[in-house]
């Protein structure tokens, strides 16, 4: 990765909102390792799943207003605020004495971490506008999320290991605690945007967002009710978007969708971030559920694929710029199919679990490469002035891919076994592969601004 000689200066804002989204990603997979754990020590009471259902639901939800907050009333100011509620709901989290206290904890840490994401990339995107330092900028800004994702699945034993489930929260209030500082000295104030703040729109897509994913979570067990919670939920989500589409100033930039190469960038980001957590999910439940390896052995089994994270994240950007977006992309899909299609020949053979590693690894390489070339198409064209929306609404589609990928994979886990579980895993790297594989979606498409 190329860093003007000026030293780290310039790039401290990004270190400070990277790290925030660090902690984000991270929580979103550290509580796979630490769900059977959890489930031992306060029950289960049929809200064990909603132990992270819950939050993504919740993070998905306030995505779009949190991007609104950030641009209507000072980016720094709704950053700081997401970030110490952050570190609150961790808290509650760590000291829940029941199941359902701990559901209703993460789902507050879920809705903090939404604003923070959004306030955070918010940030990024304001402060770093010329096309190079932006290119950099979002490839440290994905690296920093997969990275993310993947070490909190590493971790989750050893914290499990020495400090019990609890772990798994405090280090949030201890990391929160290191970024107020800096964010108060290396973030700069931005002025607030003038008109009225109407988010109504924003809440209403999420609530219908959430009804989806609620409706599907419980389809196993609801039968039709969960159905036609999905229903309602899509009802109120395509009503939203015909309505913001019409909008002179939407709260939703749904126009974004009018460029291909944002359309394809947004779909293979809602798939990719859907297979990083998904199989986080499965393989934490296969190793400990179905090979009854402990949470710290289970943990170590997820440190090679990690490692192939942070070396091609590190890799992606002089990779790109030798051998182009577009073949980079495709590499970075193959290897994603490779690895799904690794893990789901192994679960038909119930082979020994170390065979999961090396699907692990090709899953791992695949996905620094994607998200960082699709995040630079998805924000090239993306006007500073609406930045706050955009991220919110770009992450709220990524947030949503986890949610949606890890409820089918459970539901295909119970009518197929751990196999149905990784076929969902391959289904979503064969579609970002023949993404990849799209003439005319790379940033040399239309330069024009949807209108």
């Amino acid at each position: 990765m190329k860093i003007k000689s000026s030293g780290l200066a310039p790039w401290s804002t990004l270190l400070v909102a990277g790290s925030a989204q660090f902690l984000v990603l991270l929580e979103s997979t550290i509580i796979t390792v630490a769900i059977p754990p959890l489930g031992a020590a306060l029950g289960d009471g049929g809200w064990l799943a909603w132990v992270l259902s819950g939050y993504l639901l919740a993070f998905g939800a306030l995505l779009l207003p949190g991007g609104v907050w950030a641009d209507r009333t000072g980016r720094r100011r709704v950053f700081l605020a997401g970030l110490g509620a952050f570190a609150i709901t961790s808290a509650l989290c760590a000291i829940a004495p029941t199941i359902e206290a701990l559901v209703a904890a993460r789902v507050l840490q879920g809705a903090s971490a939404g604003v923070l994401a959004a306030s955070a990339l918010g940030i990024v995107l304001t402060r770093y506008t010329e096309p190079r330092e932006r290119a950099v900028a979002l490839t440290v800004w994905s690296a920093l999320g997969v990275i993310g994702a993947v070490v909190g699945s590493l971790i989750a034993g050893p914290l499990i290991l020495f400090s019990g489930w609890p772990g798994v929260f405090w280090i949030n209030v201890v990391a929160a605690a290191g970024l107020v500082p800096l964010a108060l000295r290396v973030i700069p104030s931005s002025v607030a945007a003038t008109g009225t703040l109407r988010v109504w729109p924003a809440l209403v897509a999420s609530a219908g967002t959430a009804a989806i994913l609620a409706g599907l979570s419980i389809t196993g067990r609801a039968g039709s009710g969960g159905i036609a919670l999905a229903v309602v939920g899509a009802v109120l989500v395509v009503g939203v978007v015909l309505m913001q589409s019409r909008a002179a100033s939407p709260i939703l930039p749904v126009r974004l969708f009018r460029l291909p190469s944002y359309r394809i960038a947004a779909s293979g980001l809602f798939l990719g971030n859907g297979l990083m957590i998904a199989t986080m999910f499965a393989s934490s439940r296969h190793l400990q559920d179905h090979h009854a390896l402990s949470a710290a052995t289970a943990s170590l089994a997820v440190l090679p694929m990690a490692l192939a994270a942070l070396v091609i994240a590190f890799l992606a950007d002089p990779l790109i710029s030798r051998l182009t977006e577009a073949v980079v992309l495709r590499a970075a899909a193959l290897s994603l199919v490779a690895g799904a299609g690794l893990l789901w020949a192994v679960s038909l053979v119930d082979a020994p679990w170390g065979w999961l590693i090396p699907g692990g690894v090709l899953i791992g390489a695949g996905l620094p490469a994607s998200f960082v070339i699709l995040n630079r198409r998805a924000f090239a064209q993306v006007d500073p002035v609406e930045a706050g929306a955009a991220s919110g609404f770009t992450t709220m589609l990524t947030t949503i891919g986890g949610a949606v990928c890890v409820a089918v994979a459970a539901l295909a886990a119970g009518l197929g076994g751990q196999a149905g579980a990784y076929g969902v895993l391959l289904v979503s790297s064969l579609v970002i592969a023949a993404l990849s594989a799209v003439r005319g979606s790379a940033g040399s498409g239309s330069r024009r601004r949807p209108r």
